[in-house]
């Protein structure tokens, strides 16, 4: 059996869009995560590193005696993360909430279903004065970076 040179050139196309790509959010292994952080108010946000499947990934302490603590809910096959966040103050929990990373979409074709990837998700706290980043290591654990945004 013969293939034409454009045919065969035709499959190694097909074959380099198909390959899997690296997630744009994957960082290396080695890579920092946040050293503890001062908001405006006086509440202070810690990470805990390579935060994996229902693990408690980053704290905000209030100087109220209010906590909020993020976890990591995992994620299920070609789904995004999902994080878990907790206020509570002393035995009370005042409210809690789920939100999804960003994630590209699952895409099928004659090759198969192929995952998307994680997306660094950024949030805004402090009112603007402050990023939590969470992004994903090379392991699959996420990363927690709180930053402080430029003052205008």
């Amino acid at each position: 059996m013969r293939f034409s040179a454009s045919a065969l050139v035709l499959v190694f196309v097909l074959a380099l869009v198909m390959l899997p790509r690296p997630a744009a959010a994957v960082v290396k292994d080695a890579a920092p995560s946040s050293a503890p952080l001062t908001f405006s108010d006086g509440a202070v946000a810690t990470t805990n590193d390579h935060c994996g499947d229902a693990d408690l990934c980053a704290t905000i302490s209030y100087t109220n005696g209010t906590k909020l603590f993020i976890y990591s809910e995992g994620a299920a096959y070609c789904q995004p993360y999902m994080l878990h966040f907790v206020s509570v103050k002393g035995p009370a929990t005042l409210y809690e909430f789920s939100r999804t990373l960003n994630h590209d979409p699952v895409t099928t074709s004659g090759f198969g279903t192929h995952c998307g990837n994680n997306q660094a998700t950024q949030m805004t706290l402090d009112h603007g004065l402050v990023h939590l980043t969470v992004d994903e290591y090379t392991d699959g654990s996420l990363r927690f970076l709180f930053s402080t945004l430029p003052q205008k």
